[in-house]
């Protein structure tokens, strides 16, 4: 029952209020491959987004890869370099850098975005654990953004059919200029792979549904 209650109250949040998908301090692992995809869309207006990335492990603690990301008429492709390691389940950093550049005008370097990522766990079990993400824009032609995630999650256990994560958290810039976003989503898991259902802006007159899915394809025995 206490597992239900907390996954009750967790979908509730996830229907009403705002959300971004949390990303962890791990890497893909050693020779593995890492792939995610995610379609973000407000509905009754034409705003879709897309963002794709795969990355391949270098070691159990550092991965290259490539993301796309697009927006309407706009596509944007990146290089990105990423570090991470955990020290015990209590907690792990992670760090990530990725220079994009706009595929519709000559290939021109657009924006650099930096992150932090750290993690860990709040119960000895681990099913109860806090997301901190940090995230540095850097811009070439518009101003530099700096904003804040901060997360809960619990992970439910499904016995053979993997598991199922709601996270509640918040959004906000550095600065604490604009108003504060209440975030929530959740991500079902099964084996290798996530699927994920978020959005944000349900305050707001057109919202934004978020929906992806990512894997991990292990390619060393």
């Amino acid at each position: 029952m206490k597992k239900l209650f907390i996954v009750v109250i967790f979908a509730f949040f996830a229907l009403t209020t705002y959300a971004q998908i949390p990303y962890f301090a791990g890497t893909a692992g050693d020779g593995n491959i890492y792939g995610y995809t995610s379609l973000k869309f407000r509905p009754s207006i034409n705003a879709q987004e897309s963002y794709t990335t795969f990355q391949y492990g270098i070691t159990d603690y550092a991965a290259a890869g490539t993301d796309i990301y697009s927006y309407n008429n706009s596509v944007y492709w990146g290089f990105l370099v990423r570090g991470g390691y955990r020290f015990n389940k209590w907690y792990g950093i992670g760090l990530q850098a990725t220079p994009s550049f706009d595929m519709g005008n000559n290939f021109e370097f657009n924006y650099l975005t930096l992150g932090l990522y750290q993690n860990g766990s709040i119960t000895s079990d681990g099913n109860l654990f806090w997301v901190s993400n940090t995230w540095a824009g850097i811009n070439k032609n518009a101003d530099n953004t700096w904003n804040q995630w901060w997360y809960l999650g619990y992970y439910v256990y499904l016995k053979d059919k993997g598991g199922i994560t709601p996270m509640l958290g918040i959004l906000h810039d550095w600065k604490f200029e604009n108003k504060i976003d209440v975030a929530a989503g959740f991500y079902y898991t099964y084996k290798d792979w996530n699927f994920y259902m978020w959005g944000n802006n349900f305050f707001e007159e057109n919202p934004r549904i978020v929906i992806g899915v990512d894997f991990k394809l292990k390619t060393k025995k």
